[in-house]
């Protein structure tokens, strides 16, 4: 990821970005669980791109306003930016409400907000919660969008084009993890702000009521959900913002958290697709 912007759509006035967002943790390991032939088969089994245009349109209807935040009014304060300014993730202020939600440019260049892109895509079923993460170790790469974009600043992919393009970044990863998971019953979620200062995306999995940090861009092949790491226990990561498909929160405050869930959080809105 990269840098944010905080644009307010009362006064579509634009503040400066204050963080620069990339890749966190990246990592390698030649193991393969015993069921892995079983992820092998079902991907092969997969056609070799997506059959379905997934419709991203919807809106997002804030807490505490009588007015919701359409994805037109999106398109037209985002056209009325430079290229420069519209190239990157914006929070959202909408009738006096602070940080209501996020959008981010995809890859037909216009901005959606950010739950829409969990689409409900699943590339195939399975019960096992450790094979989303094992399926994005062992099938996508990482690689930062201005390389893959040809010097643009921030594509975001949707959960289904995030599965069929072969390379992504951290946002991509979390998107296509924090989807599928969504799938399988876990309250999954897509966690946006820092790791070791550098700005970054990662999945929150609420499960038995225990909260589990995944790195979405590990890869490492695992194939035991006792190897995910508590949420509590993970050091570096500093967040500010999370969503899943419908949802949109923010810390109340500054204050560092490695809690996910509490009074420190606020719902602010709510994305309804259609």
């Amino acid at each position: 990821m990269r840098n944010w912007l905080l644009l307010s759509a009362v006064t579509a006035s634009l503040i400066a970005p204050h963080l620069a967002l990339k890749i966190g943790g990246y990592y390698e390991d030649t193991h393969s669980p015993p069921d892995a032939l079983l992820v092998q088969e079902s991907l092969s089994a997969i056609n070799t791109g997506p059959d379905i245009q997934d419709s991203q349109r919807g809106v997002v209807r804030v807490q505490g306003s009588n007015q919701p935040l359409t994805e037109n009014f999106l398109h037209r304060a985002v056209s009325a930016r430079s290229e420069q300014d519209s190239a990157y993730v914006s929070i959202w202020h909408w009738q006096g409400v602070r940080d209501a939600t996020a959008s981010a440019r995809g890859l037909d260049q216009k901005h959606h907000f950010a739950n829409s892109y969990l689409v409900g895509f699943q590339p195939f079923k399975t019960r096992e919660l450790w094979v989303p993460l094992y399926t994005l170790a062992t099938r996508k790469e990482y690689q930062y969008d201005h390389l893959q974009y040809s010097g643009l600043a921030d594509i975001w992919q949707t959960s289904r084009q995030a599965f069929f393009q072969k390379r992504g970044d951290c946002e991509d990863h979390a998107i296509l993890l924090a989807d599928w998971l969504i799938n399988l019953g876990v309250d999954a979620r897509v966690a946006m702000g820092s790791y070791n200062g550098e700005g970054h995306a990662w999945v929150v999995a609420i499960v038995n009521n225990q909260e589990y940090l995944l790195e979405a861009t590990s890869k490492r092949r695992e194939s035991s959900w006792q190897a995910m790491p508590l949420a509590a226990l993970a050091e570096g990561y500093e967040v500010e913002f999370q969503f899943n498909r419908h949802f949109f929160w923010a810390k109340r405050s500054k204050e560092a958290t490695r809690k996910y869930r509490g009074s420190h959080w606020i719902k602010k809105s709510q994305f309804i697709r259609g």
